[in-house]
C-alpha cells in the first residue's frame, strides 16, 4: 500500500497511521514506523538539514540518509520495520496430554533434571527441555537451593597476619611454633598424624600423635605447652593447614593470643619446627612400632619427650637440654610451679613426673 503526503505535520502523522492499520502491523512496527515519520518530518522541518536531525533524535547522519532514500524509492511502505526473524515458526509439538505428563513428573521429582525426566516421556529430550524452561520450571527453578554453592567455612575468612621481621623472642612464651606431620602405616597406608609444638625461647619441644586433623587436638596441646612453661603464651607461628583454624584460632583469640601464618608453600618460615620434625621422624617414629594403638603410641612419645627436653642436648643451647636452660635462665622460685610433661598420658608411670631443681 502507497500513500503520499506532502507534509505530515502531527496530524498527518496520525492519518497515516490510522490507513496503516488496515495492513495489520505489530505495536512494534507501528512505534517504529511513528519514529521514522518524526524523523522525516523534522528532516523537512530543518530545512532538510541533515545534520541538525541526527542530532536531535541521537542518531548517526547515514540513518537518517537511509531513511529519505527509503522513502523516495518505495514510499511509506520503505518505512515500515521488517522482522528479522523466520516467516514460519514451529507451533507447540506437545500436547495437551503430555504437557500434563511432563508437569506432573517435573512436580514429583524436583531434582530431576530433563534428561532423566525422559525415562518417563514420550517427547524428545530437547523438547522437554524446552518446555521446561518456557514455564521456568528447570531444576534450578525447582531446587533453589539445588545450585547454591557451599558456604565457605569459617576459618577461611581467617585475617592471615605475617610474622613482623623484627618480631623479638626474649622469655618463654613470646612465640611458639607449631606444625604436623603426616605418616602412612601399613599396607592399607592408614594415617597418622603427628603435632608438633615448640617453644622458641627454651627450645622445650611437645608432640602429639592423633588419627585425624582435627583442629581440636591442636588447642589442646596449645593449651599444654602453656602449662608446661608455667607463662601466658603471647604468639603462635603456624601454617595454613586446617589443624590450626576453627578451634585452635579461636582459642586464640579468647586468650588474646597473637596467630601469625607462615607464607603458603614456604616451610623455611617455620625452620625451628621443621627441624624438630626431622628429629621426631629420625629418633622416634622409625624407632617405634606405630600399628599400635594411639594411646600406646602417645605413650612411647611422652617417653621420648622427657628424654628430649631434659637429657639430649640441644646445640643451639650450647650443648644444654632444653630443661636445664630453661631452670639457668629463666626460673625463679616466686613464679615456678613444675614443669609437667606428662599431660597426653594419664596412664604412664611418670604420670606425676615433674621438672624441679
Amino acid at each position: 500500500m502507497q500513500v503520499y503526503f506532502s507534509a505530515y505535520g502531527i496530524s498527518g502523522i496520525r492519518r497515516v497511521l490510522k490507513q496503516f492499520d488496515e495492513a495489520e502491523l505489530s505495536e512494534y512496527q507501528r512505534d517504529l514506523l511513528h519514529h521514522r515519520l518524526q524523523i522525516i518530518e523534522s528532516w523537512r522541518t530543518n530545512g532538510k538539514n541533515v545534520s541538525l536531525t541526527a542530532r536531535q533524535f541521537h542518531t548517526s547522519r547515514s540513518h537518517v540518509r537511509r531513511l529519505i532514500q527509503a522513502k523516495e524509492n518505495e514510499g511509506l511502505g520503505g518505512l515500515i520495520p521488517i522482522t528479522s526473524g523466520p516467516k514460519y515458526k514451529r507451533g507447540d509439538m506437545l500436547s495437551h496430554d503430555q504437557r500434563c505428563e511432563i508437569e506432573k513428573y517435573a512436580h514429583l521429582f524436583p531434582d530431576w533434571g530433563h534428561r532423566k525426566l525422559k525415562m518417563f516421556l514420550k517427547p524428545s529430550v530437547s523438547t522437554i527441555y524446552r518446555y521446561l524452561a518456557r514455564k521456568e520450571q528447570l531444576v534450578r527453578n525447582r531446587c533453589p537451593g539445588y545450585w547454591k554453592k557451599p558456604t565457605p567455612r569459617s576459618g577461611w575468612k581467617i585475617e592471615r597476619k605475617k610474622l613482623p621481621k623484627d618480631f623479638g623472642i626474649e622469655k618463654p612464651g613470646d612465640l611458639i611454633v607449631l606444625d604436623s606431620i603426616v605418616e602412612y602405616i601399613g599396607p592399607n597406608f592408614k594415617k597418622l598424624y603427628f603435632v608438633t609444638c615448640e617453644d622458641l625461647a627454651t627450645r622445650i619441644c611437645l608432640a602429639v600423635a592423633v588419627a585425624s586433623h582435627s583442629s581440636l587436638p591442636t588447642k589442646r596441646l596449645l593449651e599444654a605447652m602453656e602449662i608446661v612453661l608455667q607463662t601466658k603464651i603471647k604468639a603462635v607461628l603456624t601454617d595454613n593447614g586446617s589443624e590450626f583454624l576453627a578451634h585452635f584460632h579461636q582459642a586464640c583469640i579468647d586468650a588474646g593470643i597473637q596467630h601469625f601464618f607462615t607464607r603458603p608453600r614456604t616451610p623455611k618460615d617455620n625452620a625451628a619446627c621443621e627441624r624438630f620434625n626431622q628429629t621426631l621422624q629420625r629418633n622416634f617414629y622409625w624407632r617405634t612400632d606405630l600399628s599400635k594403638p594411639i594411646h600406646e603410641i602417645n605413650a612411647d612419645l611422652t617417653e621420648w619427650l622427657i628424654e628430649y627436653n631434659i637429657l639430649r642436648p640441644h646445640e643451639t643451647l650450647g650443648m644444654r637440654p632444653p630443661a636445664a636452660y630453661y631452670f639457668t635462665k629463666f626460673y625463679t622460685p616466686r613464679n615456678h610451679q613444675g614443669v609437667d610433661l606428662r599431660l597426653w598420658n594419664r596412664t604412664s608411670p611418670l604420670q606425676n613426673f615433674k621438672f624441679t631443681l
